[in-house]
């Protein structure tokens, strides 16, 4: 059973762990229950079948979609081994029922011991892989089971961490807005500080021009101007 309260779970921004945000597990484990809640009676695609998981998975990461993840890729692997168990097994089946079949006839003929010791042998042999077909049948539907379970963690989980991500961000959007709107007023008031200086400035020189004219402001300019 998982301990919730102790697993990590993060976002990481554009594959660089410096640009990790870690998300607070009380809120995702809300948001978990609620998702599973309206989630309890749809049936979800195999998350490890879509291409686009594979790129989500190195962003949102955590503990618990790590540890599902693993448990889901050997899952579906056992499941495939079974079918195909299965199919190797049903087509031994249908030879045995062809030579009993076969071997049927002969014993109505002859009465032949030899078949009909073979025949035994077979009719046993068929009996048992009737039972490994059914032990087969029994596991596949239990894999089924698990791998919708697993399946269903993983999405819960990614949802839940995705959307906690998402609070996360707009309450960052906020904060970076007033900052703008800070931003911008002061940018408004430095812009018009500017503008006053230049007003200033024009006029000074204008007056200046106007006592003892332009060429001796030019002159004076290259004396006590702009040093660099």
């Amino acid at each position: 059973m998982f301990d919730f309260m102790k697993k990590k779970r993060r976002i990481v921004l554009n594959e660089q762990p410096e640009e990790e945000v870690k998300v607070t597990n009380s809120n995702v484990n809300l948001k978990k229950e609620y998702v599973s809640d309206i989630l309890k009676s749809r049936k979800l695609p195999i998350v490890l079948l879509d291409p686009l998981w594979h790129t989500m998975r190195d962003s949102i990461q955590s503990d618990i979609i790590k540890a599902q993840e693993k448990n889901l890729k050997e899952l579906l692997k056992e499941q495939g081994r079974l079918n195909n168990d299965y199919k190797e097994y049903s087509t031994v089946k249908q030879n045995f029922l062809k030579e009993i079949l076969n071997l049927s006839g002969e014993v109505q003929v002859d009465g032949n011991s030899e078949s009909i010791e073979a025949l035994n042998k077979l009719h046993q042999s068929t009996v048992n892989i009737n039972q490994k077909l059914e032990d087969i049948e029994k596991r596949i539907s239990e894999v089924e089971v698990e791998i919708e379970s697993a399946n269903r963690e993983i999405i819960e989980e990614m949802i839940a961490v995705g959307y906690e991500y998402i609070d996360v961000c707009k309450e960052k959007e906020i904060r970076l807005e007033r900052e703008i709107t800070q931003l911008r007023e002061q940018m408004l008031l430095k812009t018009a500080e500017k503008k006053k200086c230049e007003k200033l400035l024009k006029d000074v020189y204008n007056y200046l021009h106007s006592i003892v004219g332009r060429e001796q402001i030019e002159v004076i300019d290259r004396g006590l101007g702009d040093k660099k």
